[in-house]
Protein backbone atom coordinates (compact mmCIF):
# COMPACT_ATOMS: atom_id res chain seq x y z
CA UNK A 1 0.00 0.00 0.00
CA UNK A 2 2.84 2.24 0.06
CA UNK A 3 5.13 1.74 -3.22
CA UNK A 4 8.17 4.22 -3.64
CA UNK A 5 7.09 4.29 -7.31
CA UNK A 6 4.67 6.92 -6.55
CA UNK A 7 7.28 9.35 -3.84
CA UNK A 8 7.45 11.64 -6.38
CA UNK A 9 3.88 12.91 -6.22
CA UNK A 10 3.59 12.05 -2.54
CA UNK A 11 7.17 13.13 -1.85
CA UNK A 12 6.59 16.58 -0.10
CA UNK A 13 3.68 15.65 2.20
CA UNK A 14 5.32 12.69 3.34
CA UNK A 15 8.07 14.55 4.07
CA UNK A 16 5.46 16.46 6.39
CA UNK A 17 4.44 13.62 7.76
CA UNK A 18 7.12 11.90 8.93
CA UNK A 19 8.48 15.00 10.63
CA UNK A 20 5.72 15.75 12.45
CA UNK A 21 4.07 18.70 10.27
CA UNK A 22 1.02 17.56 10.78
CA UNK A 23 -1.19 20.75 9.95
CA UNK A 24 0.38 21.09 6.92
CA UNK A 25 -0.38 17.37 6.01
CA UNK A 26 -4.50 18.28 6.84
CA UNK A 27 -4.42 21.52 4.85
CA UNK A 28 -3.79 19.53 1.49
CA UNK A 29 -6.71 19.60 -0.82
CA UNK A 30 -7.35 15.58 -1.80
CA UNK A 31 -8.42 16.40 -5.44
CA UNK A 32 -4.66 17.95 -6.00
CA UNK A 33 -3.53 14.22 -6.03
CA UNK A 34 -4.10 11.68 -8.75
CA UNK A 35 -6.44 8.78 -7.61
CA UNK A 36 -4.13 6.39 -6.97
CA UNK A 37 -2.06 8.59 -4.31
CA UNK A 38 -5.58 9.77 -2.17
CA UNK A 39 -5.70 6.99 -0.08
CA UNK A 40 -2.24 7.55 1.29
CA UNK A 41 -3.02 10.93 1.62
CA UNK A 42 -6.51 10.13 3.19
CA UNK A 43 -4.37 7.97 5.76
CA UNK A 44 -1.49 10.64 6.59
CA UNK A 45 -4.68 13.14 6.58
CA UNK A 46 -6.76 11.84 9.62
CA UNK A 47 -3.42 10.14 11.37
CA UNK A 48 -2.55 13.87 11.21
CA UNK A 49 -5.77 14.91 13.02
CA UNK A 50 -5.40 12.36 15.67
CA UNK A 51 -2.44 13.62 16.27
CA UNK A 52 -3.18 17.15 17.33
CA UNK A 53 -6.03 15.88 19.28
CA UNK A 54 -8.76 16.40 16.77
CA UNK A 55 -12.00 13.95 15.59
CA UNK A 56 -10.86 12.62 12.09
CA UNK A 57 -14.55 10.95 12.40
CA UNK A 58 -15.79 13.52 9.32
CA UNK A 59 -13.25 12.84 7.05
CA UNK A 60 -13.05 9.16 7.89
CA UNK A 61 -16.26 9.04 6.71
CA UNK A 62 -15.77 10.86 3.58
CA UNK A 63 -12.86 8.01 2.96
CA UNK A 64 -15.11 5.40 3.14
CA UNK A 65 -17.84 6.91 0.95
CA UNK A 66 -14.73 7.69 -1.91
CA UNK A 67 -12.73 3.99 -1.51
CA UNK A 68 -15.35 1.58 -0.48
CA UNK A 69 -12.76 -1.46 -1.46
CA UNK A 70 -10.74 -0.06 1.45
CA UNK A 71 -12.33 -1.64 4.65
CA UNK A 72 -9.38 -2.85 6.51
CA UNK A 73 -7.45 0.55 6.17
CA UNK A 74 -10.65 2.86 6.94
CA UNK A 75 -11.53 0.37 9.83
CA UNK A 76 -7.73 0.62 11.79
CA UNK A 77 -8.01 4.61 11.09
CA UNK A 78 -11.61 4.09 12.63
CA UNK A 79 -10.34 2.28 16.01
CA UNK A 80 -7.34 4.83 16.34
CA UNK A 81 -9.49 7.68 16.01
CA UNK A 82 -11.76 6.62 18.63
CA UNK A 83 -9.10 5.52 20.92
CA UNK A 84 -8.14 8.62 20.93
CA UNK A 85 -11.02 10.96 20.57
CA UNK A 86 -13.10 8.52 23.00
CA UNK A 87 -10.84 6.85 25.21
CA UNK A 88 -11.99 3.27 23.88
CA UNK A 89 -12.18 1.23 20.96
CA UNK A 90 -15.24 -0.63 21.32
CA UNK A 91 -14.97 -3.39 19.06
CA UNK A 92 -11.22 -4.06 20.10
CA UNK A 93 -9.76 -3.95 16.39
CA UNK A 94 -6.12 -3.95 17.62
CA UNK A 95 -6.93 -6.77 20.19
CA UNK A 96 -8.01 -9.23 17.29
CA UNK A 97 -4.64 -8.44 15.58
CA UNK A 98 -2.36 -11.44 15.11
CA UNK A 99 -0.11 -10.80 12.47
CA UNK A 100 -0.48 -7.02 10.95
CA UNK A 101 -0.77 -7.80 7.13
CA UNK A 102 -0.46 -4.14 5.69
CA UNK A 103 1.79 -1.04 6.84
CA UNK A 104 -0.72 1.19 8.88
CA UNK A 105 -2.09 -1.51 10.52
CA UNK A 106 1.28 -3.17 11.92
CA UNK A 107 2.57 0.62 13.31
CA UNK A 108 -0.90 1.42 14.77
CA UNK A 109 -1.52 -1.58 16.36
CA UNK A 110 1.92 -1.58 17.30
CA UNK A 111 1.48 1.63 18.78
CA UNK A 112 -1.76 0.57 20.62
CA UNK A 113 -0.16 -1.59 22.26
CA UNK A 114 2.68 0.41 23.89
CA UNK A 115 0.35 3.41 24.84
CA UNK A 116 -2.63 1.10 26.15
CA UNK A 117 -1.40 -2.18 27.57
CA UNK A 118 2.64 -0.90 28.09
CA UNK A 119 4.01 -4.21 26.00
CA UNK A 120 6.44 -2.95 24.43
CA UNK A 121 8.26 -6.15 23.81
CA UNK A 122 4.83 -7.40 22.16
CA UNK A 123 5.01 -4.44 20.06
CA UNK A 124 8.33 -5.32 18.64
CA UNK A 125 7.27 -9.24 17.66
CA UNK A 126 4.85 -7.91 15.78
CA UNK A 127 6.30 -5.23 14.27
CA UNK A 128 9.61 -7.49 13.50
CA UNK A 129 7.09 -10.90 11.89
CA UNK A 130 6.44 -7.85 9.75
CA UNK A 131 9.32 -6.49 8.55
CA UNK A 132 10.63 -10.55 8.42
CA UNK A 133 8.62 -10.53 4.96
CA UNK A 134 10.33 -8.25 3.11
CA UNK A 135 9.63 -9.39 -0.01
CA UNK A 136 5.60 -8.96 0.75
CA UNK A 137 6.41 -5.32 2.10
CA UNK A 138 9.51 -4.42 0.76
CA UNK A 139 8.49 -0.52 0.23
CA UNK A 140 6.20 -0.42 3.81
CA UNK A 141 8.81 1.49 5.55
CA UNK A 142 7.30 3.15 8.58
CA UNK A 143 7.20 -0.54 10.69
CA UNK A 144 11.14 -0.12 10.31
CA UNK A 145 11.23 3.46 12.05
CA UNK A 146 8.87 2.35 14.79
CA UNK A 147 10.83 -0.53 15.72
CA UNK A 148 14.37 1.14 15.68
CA UNK A 149 12.28 3.85 18.46
CA UNK A 150 11.14 0.78 20.59
CA UNK A 151 14.37 -0.48 20.96
CA UNK A 152 16.12 2.74 21.41
CA UNK A 153 13.36 3.45 24.03
CA UNK A 154 14.58 0.07 25.61
CA UNK A 155 18.04 0.84 25.22
CA UNK A 156 19.22 -1.76 23.34
CA UNK A 157 21.08 0.01 20.85
CA UNK A 158 22.14 -3.47 19.26
CA UNK A 159 19.02 -4.58 17.67
CA UNK A 160 17.84 -1.16 16.65
CA UNK A 161 21.08 -0.74 14.49
CA UNK A 162 20.62 -4.26 13.10
CA UNK A 163 16.94 -2.79 11.62
CA UNK A 164 18.90 -0.17 10.39
CA UNK A 165 21.59 -2.17 8.97
CA UNK A 166 18.50 -4.00 7.47
CA UNK A 167 16.82 -1.28 6.15
CA UNK A 168 19.77 -0.64 3.87
CA UNK A 169 19.35 -3.38 2.23
CA UNK A 170 16.03 -2.48 1.03
CA UNK A 171 15.58 -1.60 -2.56
CA UNK A 172 17.68 1.48 -3.52
CA UNK A 173 14.89 3.58 -3.69
CA UNK A 174 14.03 3.56 -0.21
CA UNK A 175 17.42 5.26 1.37
CA UNK A 176 15.51 8.47 -0.52
CA UNK A 177 12.79 8.07 1.63
CA UNK A 178 12.63 10.49 4.93
CA UNK A 179 11.58 7.47 6.95
CA UNK A 180 15.60 6.19 6.04
CA UNK A 181 16.66 10.22 6.89
CA UNK A 182 14.61 9.80 10.04
CA UNK A 183 15.85 6.68 11.15
CA UNK A 184 19.08 7.46 10.09
CA UNK A 185 18.83 10.68 12.34
CA UNK A 186 18.07 8.68 15.53
CA UNK A 187 20.69 5.85 15.05
CA UNK A 188 23.52 8.90 15.09
CA UNK A 189 22.13 10.75 17.69
CA UNK A 190 22.37 7.42 20.61
CA UNK A 191 25.71 7.01 18.65
CA UNK A 192 27.66 8.74 21.07
CA UNK A 193 30.18 10.49 18.58
CA UNK A 194 30.06 14.40 18.20
CA UNK A 195 30.40 13.88 14.35
CA UNK A 196 27.65 11.52 14.13
CA UNK A 197 25.39 13.93 16.40
CA UNK A 198 26.24 16.92 14.59
CA UNK A 199 25.02 14.91 11.64
CA UNK A 200 21.59 14.46 12.92
CA UNK A 201 21.44 17.72 14.71
CA UNK A 202 22.14 19.40 11.01
CA UNK A 203 18.88 17.53 9.84
CA UNK A 204 16.30 18.57 12.01
CA UNK A 205 18.20 22.38 12.11
CA UNK A 206 17.25 21.99 8.54
CA UNK A 207 13.66 21.24 9.23
CA UNK A 208 13.37 24.25 11.64
CA UNK A 209 14.92 26.75 8.84
CA UNK A 210 11.88 25.51 6.85
CA UNK A 211 8.38 27.32 6.99
CA UNK A 212 7.30 26.11 10.49
CA UNK A 213 5.88 29.58 12.01
CA UNK A 214 2.44 28.47 11.46
CA UNK A 215 2.59 25.07 13.04
CA UNK A 216 3.44 25.51 16.72
CA UNK A 217 2.73 21.96 17.69
CA UNK A 218 5.78 20.74 14.46
CA UNK A 219 8.01 23.90 15.20
CA UNK A 220 8.23 22.76 19.42
CA UNK A 221 8.93 18.76 18.34
CA UNK A 222 11.69 20.18 15.79
CA UNK A 223 13.18 22.22 18.78
CA UNK A 224 12.68 19.42 21.46
CA UNK A 225 14.71 17.44 19.40
CA UNK A 226 17.45 19.39 19.10
CA UNK A 227 17.38 20.48 22.49
CA UNK A 228 17.83 17.06 23.26
CA UNK A 229 20.76 16.93 20.84
CA UNK A 230 22.60 19.81 22.44
CA UNK A 231 22.78 18.58 25.38
CA UNK A 232 24.76 15.31 24.31
CA UNK A 233 27.18 17.64 22.49
CA UNK A 234 27.18 19.65 25.22
CA UNK A 235 26.48 22.94 23.66
CA UNK A 236 24.60 24.55 26.88
CA UNK A 237 24.56 28.44 25.41
CA UNK A 238 23.01 27.07 22.29
CA UNK A 239 20.49 24.56 24.42
CA UNK A 240 19.31 27.76 26.60
CA UNK A 241 18.26 29.43 22.71
CA UNK A 242 16.39 26.42 22.22
CA UNK A 243 14.68 26.74 25.37
CA UNK A 244 13.93 30.31 24.85
CA UNK A 245 12.57 29.78 21.63
CA UNK A 246 10.16 26.98 23.18
CA UNK A 247 8.91 29.31 26.28
CA UNK A 248 8.05 31.89 23.26
CA UNK A 249 5.76 29.17 21.43
CA UNK A 250 3.79 29.16 24.97
CA UNK A 251 2.89 25.51 23.31
CA UNK A 252 0.83 23.37 25.60
CA UNK A 253 0.08 19.91 23.52
CA UNK A 254 1.72 16.57 23.34
CA UNK A 255 5.41 16.14 24.13
CA UNK A 256 5.21 18.91 26.71
CA UNK A 257 5.90 16.23 29.84
CA UNK A 258 9.25 14.68 27.36
CA UNK A 259 10.43 18.17 27.14
CA UNK A 260 9.79 18.73 30.93
CA UNK A 261 12.33 15.41 31.76
CA UNK A 262 15.15 16.63 29.17
CA UNK A 263 14.81 20.30 31.16
CA UNK A 264 15.69 17.92 34.61
CA UNK A 265 18.77 17.09 32.58
CA UNK A 266 19.88 20.28 31.75
CA UNK A 267 19.18 21.43 35.41
CA UNK A 268 21.27 19.33 36.60
CA UNK A 269 24.09 20.39 33.86
CA UNK A 270 23.82 24.15 34.68
CA UNK A 271 22.26 25.11 37.77
CA UNK A 272 23.40 22.18 40.81
CA UNK A 273 19.38 20.40 40.17
CA UNK A 274 18.38 24.09 41.55
CA UNK A 275 14.87 23.69 39.79
CA UNK A 276 14.66 20.16 39.78
CA UNK A 277 11.84 19.33 42.50
CA UNK A 278 9.35 22.05 40.73
CA UNK A 279 10.03 20.56 37.35
CA UNK A 280 9.52 16.92 39.12
CA UNK A 281 5.92 18.12 39.86
CA UNK A 282 5.55 19.64 36.79
CA UNK A 283 6.19 16.55 35.54
CA UNK A 284 3.90 14.32 37.64
CA UNK A 285 0.93 17.02 36.38
CA UNK A 286 1.70 16.84 33.01
CA UNK A 287 2.23 12.68 32.76
CA UNK A 288 2.47 10.69 36.35
CA UNK A 289 2.91 7.62 34.68
CA UNK A 290 6.04 9.10 32.52
CA UNK A 291 9.17 6.73 32.09
CA UNK A 292 11.72 9.39 34.00
CA UNK A 293 9.20 10.17 37.06
CA UNK A 294 9.57 5.97 37.19
CA UNK A 295 13.17 5.48 36.57
CA UNK A 296 13.93 8.88 39.26
CA UNK A 297 11.91 6.81 41.97
CA UNK A 298 13.37 3.66 41.36
CA UNK A 299 16.96 5.41 41.63
CA UNK A 300 16.18 7.28 44.62
CA UNK A 301 15.12 3.78 46.03
CA UNK A 302 18.56 2.22 45.36
CA UNK A 303 20.59 5.47 46.63
CA UNK A 304 18.03 5.33 50.26
CA UNK A 305 18.53 1.15 49.99
CA UNK A 306 22.68 2.23 49.96
CA UNK A 307 22.47 4.40 52.32
CA UNK A 308 20.47 2.50 54.70
CA UNK A 309 22.90 -0.63 54.36
CA UNK A 310 25.78 1.34 54.94
CA UNK A 311 24.63 3.75 57.62
CA UNK A 312 26.91 3.72 60.91
CA UNK A 313 24.06 2.95 63.89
Amino acid sequence: MNDISDSGELFTIRNQFYTGQHSKVVAYDLDLFSPEAQLKVLEFQVRSIVARDDDASLLIEQGKSSFPDQEEVFSVLQAWNDLATFGTDELTYFDDIAEATFETQAVLTALYLVKYHKDVDLAIALLTRFTARASENAFELEPYLLLVQLYLFKENFAEANKVYLKFQKLPFGARDDIVYHVLESWINSVKGQSDNISNAYYFYDELLSSDLDDDVQSKFRVLSVLFVMTLQLKHIPEAQEILDQVAALDYKGAGTADMLANRITYEYLTNDGANVVALLRELAAADADHQFLADFKEKNERFDAIVEKYQVI
